[in-house]
């Protein structure tokens, strides 16, 4: 037993004298002018696995150009150990990077790769964003999260992207011969309506069918199935 506490000590000593020099080394090479060479730094700084790491590209998250908090929640993926942490520091971002959807994005494609069942609240929030990119990688990482709870808001998004491209009226129904969308009573426009519809109903499909085991194609459909299979599919039974 004995035996065993002191290798492990020395394992121990060991991971931290590692994450110090990368920390170190971190610290000279975050000193690029180009942000390109920032991001660089961040993603060899990734490879070591260790806490004081993990929190260090949590702080980068949030500072810098949006390359480099890119970066670091590519970085976070990368952690096989303690995931609970990585989700936390990824949630933490998510509304310092609201108004920057591609880093946003790529924080919530991020918390669905760590796959920690805490970050699927976070992601169920961005569903129905009205950026492409983030409802997209939102709702994809509900999937790769696998949480039971997903499957109602995504059902939801369905009939919300159903129902506003439906409402959306054609181009220059507003009057006065206007090219620009029209707008809709809900106010949502013709073009990013239907667009949205487009090009995120076949993502809510394919995640609702992975999550599920089962497959629908309408809005219809997937609402009768949850009034007669939700309370079943949720008890795990």
């Amino acid at each position: 037993m004995l035996t065993l506490i002191l290798a492990l000590s020395l394992c121990a000593g060991d991971d931290d004298t590692a994450a110090t020099t990368a920390l170190d080394r971190f610290k000279t090479d975050y000193k690029a002018k180009d942000a390109s060479g920032r991001a660089a730094a961040v993603t060899e700084l990734a490879r070591t696995q260790h806490e004081k790491v993990w929190a260090r590209l949590g702080q980068m998250l949030v500072v810098d150009e949006k390359e480099i908090r890119i970066a670091a929640a590519k970085g976070l993926v990368g952690v096989t150990e303690n995931t609970k942490n990585a989700a936390a520091y990824l949630r933490a971002a998510t509304a310092p990077n609201a108004k920057e959807p591609v880093v946003l994005a790529a924080i919530l494609e991020a918390l669905g790769k760590v796959k920690d069942a805490s970050g699927a609240p976070e992601v169920e929030k961005n569903f129905k964003s009205k950026q492409i990119p983030v409802a997209k990688a939102a709702i994809e990482a509900a999937g790769e999260i696998g949480s039971r709870g997903s499957v109602e808001p995504l059902i939801d998004t369905l009939k919300w992207l159903e129902s506003n491209a439906q409402d959306a009226p054609a181009y220059g129904a507003g009057g006065g011969g206007a090219k620009t969308p029209a707008v809709g009573g809900n106010g949502t426009s013709d073009a990013s309506a239907k667009e949205r519809d487009a090009a995120l109903r076949p993502v809510v499909l394919k995640t609702l069918a992975a999550l599920t085991k089962t497959s629908h194609s309408s809005v219809k459909e997937w609402s009768d199935w949850w009034r007669a299979e939700g309370a079943k599919f949720m008890s795990g039974k």
